[in-house]
């Protein structure tokens, strides 16, 4: 895994993009290169973790970039995770949900009909994927790539001292929204919170060196917390929507997508 760049106070926000986004783009495409040799659940999950955080750092960096800079990362990256989803969906559902019912009756039939049927439509979602992400690697990729090289040979305005506290509080303040709205219990708003959530970690992380003690220690530890809650959640509600398809049942409320 590429190791985190060293951010620094009086850095420019771009150049500070610049060198997450690098690292980013090679974590990814580590991840990339692992699916394209071996089938494991862990380089799933590990392409999508990947995906995530590059997705807080081309938020966080927002206000700095060009229009069609912000758009085509927004675009690339959700197509990624998108593309990586549904498989992922599946290894949690076997892994948890399927996996620890047999462990407790071993004999039952319907749960081997289930897992069985389980892994054949993962294997079906496994294929897509790879489809997909072959077409990632040939086009988006590259041009990310160059992206980046276009805007370390230009300066920018402003300090990360400034700048890296004011996004993180602009999505505090949105995190605090959608935790409001959540608390109807909706899977949609929950879903959305649990995004929220995790762009707000993920972006702390990233600007970690340049962030007040505040932010870093007391208020990620809460995020880590709350982020478990709500997997939780969804993973309750992806779990009934793929047995509802297992067992060609249309479900009555399925849960939103990433």
């Amino acid at each position: 895994m590429s190791r985190q760049p060293v951010l620094h106070r009086k850095m420019r926000p771009a150049a500070a993009f610049v060198a997450l986004g690098r690292t980013g783009l090679r974590a990814v495409h580590d991840r990339l290169d692992a699916l394209q040799q071996r089938d494991e659940v862990e380089d799933v999950h590990e392409l999508r973790v990947a995906v995530r955080h590059l997705r807080a750092v081309a938020w966080a960096f927002g206000p700095v970039l060009p229009n069609p800079v912000k758009s085509r990362w927004k675009q690339a990256l959700h197509d990624v995770a998108d593309a990586a989803g549904a498989v992922r969906d599946w290894d949690v559902f076997i892994a948890e949900t399927l996996a620890p019912a047999l462990a407790e009756q071993p004999e039952e039939e319907v749960l081997m009909a289930l897992i069985e049927t389980a892994q054949a439509r993962r294997t079906r979602a496994h294929a897509e994927m790879m489809t997909r992400l072959s077409r990632y690697r040939q086009a988006p990729l590259p041009t990310l790539n160059r992206d980046l090289q276009h805007l370390a040979a230009h300066s920018s305005k402003g300090r990360l001292e400034t700048f890296a506290p004011r996004r993180i509080r602009k999505a505090r303040g949105k995190v605090r929204a959608l935790a409001d709205i959540a608390r109807d219990g909706q899977t949609d708003h929950v879903h959305k919170l649990r995004i929220g959530n995790k762009r707000l970690r993920y972006a702390i992380e990233a600007l970690s060196d340049v962030l007040p003690g505040r932010y870093r220690k007391r208020l990620r530890k809460k995020l880590v917390a709350r982020q478990t809650e709500l997997g939780a959640i969804i993973d309750g509600a992806v779990a009934r929507r793929l047995m509802c398809e297992c067992l060609s049942v249309e479900p009555t409320n399925s849960e939103p997508t990433d």
